[in-house]
């Protein structure tokens, strides 16, 4: 046999893209049920907080990332904490007053976290699993 009389073909493309499309679908599918567990756990006073949580899948960088979350400004007050209750001690100590939108003057010391984003992560991750795994088995 000639050292060029075979020739080798594969489908790594084709393989690639056709896993690359069920796990998009299975992070699209992770992330609506995400969404509904967080705004679930939210804290409502206004119902804005729970009114901006929303989810996006990011595709750059050679990576898959399904991200949810809120881009409201005090989202990561309401997770975390603020003042003397701020986690890892990160606050403002001895309080401060403020005025609040109905003009009247206000002391606080802080708000305590609410880890709603994080509860609902980690009281999910074997939901998560499961819907990632039906999703990948239906190749």
């Amino acid at each position: 046999m000639a050292k060029n009389d075979f020739e080798i073909e594969t489908n790594v493309d084709g393989v690639t893209k056709v896993i690359m499309q069920a796990a998009e679908r299975a992070l699209e599918a992770a992330s609506i049920h995400m969404v509904g567990e967080v705004k679930d756990r939210a804290p409502v006073e206004s119902g804005e907080l729970r009114r901006s949580i929303s989810r996006t899948i990011d595709n750059s960088g050679g990576k898959l990332v399904a991200k949810v979350g809120s881009n409201l400004q005090y989202a990561v007050y309401q997770e975390f904490g603020t003042g003397e209750f701020a986690e890892n001690g990160a606050g403002r100590k001895g309080g401060w007053v403020y005025e609040g939108p109905d003009g009247k003057v206000h002391f606080t010391r802080g708000s305590k976290p609410k880890k709603f984003l994080r509860d609902a992560f980690r009281s999910n991750k074997k939901n998560i699993k499961s819907i990632i795994n039906t999703e990948m088995r239906n190749l």
